[in-house]
């Protein structure tokens, strides 16, 4: 039997942010339903990675959702 890989759509949102305190969870609530697989902070670099699986949504949409997030200063989507 043989395993086929399976390719999956990943979006990647990167944020510089100021902030931390209580960031984790109001980003939580705004990402609520997509697909999250990864969400790190880096407290070093003072940036934001997340990790949505899936297509179909509007990433457009979603970065504009971090934006408006206290302490994150800029969105990029790859």
């Amino acid at each position: 039997m043989s395993l086929l890989a399976v390719e999956r759509t990943m979006t990647v949102f990167t944020a510089e942010v100021v902030e931390t305190g209580g960031m984790l969870a109001r980003i939580a609530v705004l990402l609520n339903p997509y697909d999250v697989r990864e969400l790190e902070l880096s407290l070093d670099r003072g940036e934001l990675r997340i990790v949505v699986e899936g297509n179909g949504f509007d990433a457009g949409r979603v970065a504009a959702r971090l934006e408006k997030v206290i302490g994150v200063l800029e969105v990029s989507v790859s």
